[in-house]
């Protein structure tokens, strides 16, 4: 049976319902959850083939480190994209699993310490700050992850580090990135989750190091 569908735009729909961050969110988060099981079947299988020996040498490591690197990612990538609860808590113990599964796969080694929860929410933009001091530490480097009451404090170190002056001094001043790119744009992110949770962030720079200082609301 055939239908003739009509659509009537009202006065002012152009106007989204839906903040466009959170619509990105959104979408992240749906990718998200979409390959989760996919890799994590994908994962298993490995786990099957070479428990049982059927097959061995580089060529399956790499698929093995690879598809582990994958999972990792993913598993980031869903706090530091993906929609999550201003109520809900993260555990530490998943925090540094996440981040330790990671680590194997890359150049920085980061160290998460405290004894202070923080809510997911909260999680999510210190997330997105790690991968800002990321791009800081492009031939390797160590950042440590403190937090304590009332805030969080990030301290990349390295003995050579690259950093881009007007992206961290967007995130000290709240301005707008403008032209940011899709390697940067954690940046872009990181500054309205700075904003939405009336967040503070400090920056200091060393030689051989950059420290943020994280107040939390």
């Amino acid at each position: 049976m055939a239908h003739n569908i009509v659509h009537t735009v009202p006065k002012g729909a152009d106007q989204m319902p839906i903040a466009p961050q959170d619509l990105s969110a959104m979408v992240a988060a749906r990718i998200c959850h979409d390959l989760v099981s996919p890799l994590g079947a994908i994962g298993n299988g490995l786990a099957l083939i070479v428990a049982s020996q059927q097959m061995q040498g580089p060529e399956i490591d790499l698929v093995v480190q690879s598809t582990e690197c994958a999972n990792a990612k993913l598993r980031f990538f869903r706090v530091a994209f993906g929609i999550v609860s201003a109520e809900q808590m993260i555990s530490q113990a998943e925090i540094n699993s996440i981040l330790r599964a990671m680590e194997a796969h890359q150049k920085q080694r980061i160290r998460w310490t405290g004894a202070t929860e923080l809510t997911r929410r909260q999680v999510k933009l210190v997330f997105l700050l790690l991968m800002c001091l990321e791009t800081a530490l492009p031939w390797g480097g160590d950042i440590d992850v403190m937090i304590h009451a009332g805030g969080v404090q990030l301290i990349a170190r390295a003995e050579r580090m690259k950093i881009d002056d007007a992206l961290w001094a967007s995130l000290g001043s709240g301005s707008v990135l403008e032209d940011v790119t899709s390697a940067r744009v954690q940046f872009l992110l990181a500054g309205i989750e700075l904003r939405a949770q009336g967040a503070r962030l400090g920056l200091l720079e060393h030689a051989g190091s950059l420290s943020l200082d994280l107040a939390l609301h």
